[in-house]
């Protein structure tokens, strides 16, 4: 399974919210789960229990240093390509029909 993470603290005095996320990246490496930062979110791939634990986590450690906090969780889940490796597999099946490498 594939899950989508965003976590946005909302009431912040800051522009910049890297200081605040830095925390739920650490929780993300830390987790063992195979993991993409992205600009707007971090994709995990994992089991469904091990996602949820790491997204509430997250979510609450966002809570500690926010009074107020909005997270998003988009979910891939597939029967038919169980299994890790499917955050690098989606990325190489489109740059394959695409003909070239695509940045990341």
């Amino acid at each position: 399974m594939l899950a989508e993470f965003e976590i946005i603290p909302i009431g912040t005095n800051s522009a910049s919210l890297s200081a605040q996320l830095a925390e739920i990246a650490r929780l993300i490496d830390h987790s063992g789960l195979d993991y993409r930062v992205g600009p707007m979110g971090t994709v995990v791939e994992g089991e469904w229990d091990r996602i949820m634990t790491l997204a509430k986590q997250c979510h609450q450690a966002m809570l500690g240093s926010s009074s107020r906090v909005m997270t998003t969780i988009r979910i891939d889940d597939r029967k038919d390509k169980p299994g890790p490796g499917r955050i690098t597999q989606k990325v190489q099946s489109l740059e394959a029909k695409v003909g070239q490498p695509l940045r990341k």
